[in-house]
């Protein structure tokens, strides 16, 4: 069975979340990103350490996810990703992983260097694993 790690903004969590349940359905293994009940960046946990240990073990979570994963796709719809995103395709590029994306722009034109093909759709993306 392939397998597609998703990055993602928390403001397209829907379309996302949408997008991830097609590629379920049609037997793609998918790790999908921990934002269907965004914590945002200046909410706080209980404490500064406590916020803090929460952030590092999502990112670590999402990059732990990226190793495993057959194939990166950046889900950056309106050409947006945000500073995670850029972390999580540094690491997949790092990793030789493929960079699949919805759009071919991202608002950063050293992070659309590293996408290596745009797929729009599901299925499309089914079609190359």
């Amino acid at each position: 069975m392939k397998s597609v790690v998703i990055c993602g903004s928390k403001k397209y969590r829907r379309e996302i979340a949408s997008f991830c349940k097609k590629l379920e359905k049609l037997g793609v293994m998918v790790f999908e990103p921990s934002i269907q009940q965004p914590i945002f960046e200046n909410e706080m946990i209980h404490s500064d350490y406590v916020t803090g240990k929460l952030f590092k073990g999502l990112t670590l979570e999402h990059l732990d996810w990226i190793r495993k994963a057959d194939v990166c796709y950046v889900y950056n719809k309106d050409s947006y990703a945000g500073v995670s995103v850029t972390i999580e395709m540094a690491y997949a590029s790092a990793l030789g992983k493929p960079i699949i994306a919805l759009e071919p722009k991202t608002g950063d034109p050293c992070r659309d260097t590293l996408i290596d093909k745009v797929i729009t759709t599901p299925q499309s993306l089914v079609k190359v694993l």
